[in-house]
């Protein structure tokens, strides 16, 4: 009697990260790459899914269903070769922002009397930024960059000694005028749509402060 051909399979494929989840991100269905050295069959585990069910000896790239705001630290993909051997890859930790951040204070306030010509402008948000969009006018008067002052409602801006100073974990953002601001004059804040958190959201809308502040007549 002749045995029929057969094979012994007690090997799992082998996964590999090809391509994480970008963190933080504010795409609600990210990709994420991955390699495995057989085709088989995809479970996920944790709280993300996917659509794609299969993979193939190479690379696979998969769309993860639409996740809310928030982090993600237990997702899995499983392969599962014919053989039924399974292998499980955990996915990066990452985050996901869709929040557009938002001004919660400035200083000197809206409204403030008696500023001293010598201070410095300071806007802190509601997030952590990517202070690389923070940007502000250091070179003339013109009204350019992502955060400026102005004493005649933005025909010019006051120009700035350096790049805004981050601090707050890149929540809040100063800028040093480049020379004393005019005395007893109203001055205006704005910060624009150019401003960007670390994931990616612009603000929502642009922030003039509606009064703006007004310098003290004095040196001092």
């Amino acid at each position: 009697l002749t045995i029929t051909t057969f094979i012994v399979d007690t090997t799992a494929a082998t996964l590999a990260e090809v391509t994480v989840v970008t963190t933080p991100t504010n795409d609600s269905t990210p990709d994420y790459t991955f390699s495995s050295s057989e085709a088989g069959t995809i479970t996920y585990g944790g709280t993300c899914s996917s659509s794609t069910t299969s993979a193939t000896t190479d690379n696979n790239t998969i769309t993860l269903v639409s996740l809310s705001d928030g982090t993600y630290s237990n997702c899995t993909i499983t392969v599962t070769d014919n053989s039924s051997n399974s292998v499980t890859l955990n996915i990066n930790s990452f985050v996901i922002d869709t929040t557009a951040p938002t001004v919660s204070s400035i200083s000197p306030t809206d409204n403030q009397s008696g500023v001293s010509i010598s201070d410095n402008i300071s806007v802190t948000f509601s997030e952590a930024m990517d202070n690389t969009t923070v940007t502000t006018n250091t070179d003339n008067t013109t009204c350019y960059g992502s955060f400026a002052l102005s004493s005649d409602n933005f025909s010019s801006c006051v120009q700035m000694s350096s790049s805004p100073t981050s601090s707050n974990s890149d929540k809040t953002f100063t800028l040093d005028p480049y020379d004393n601001l005019s005395g007893a004059s109203n001055y205006k804040i704005r910060v624009t749509t150019g401003v960007k958190d670390t994931a990616g959201n612009t603000l929502s809308s642009q922030y003039d402060n509606s009064t703006g502040f007004t310098t003290t007549s004095s040196s001092t």
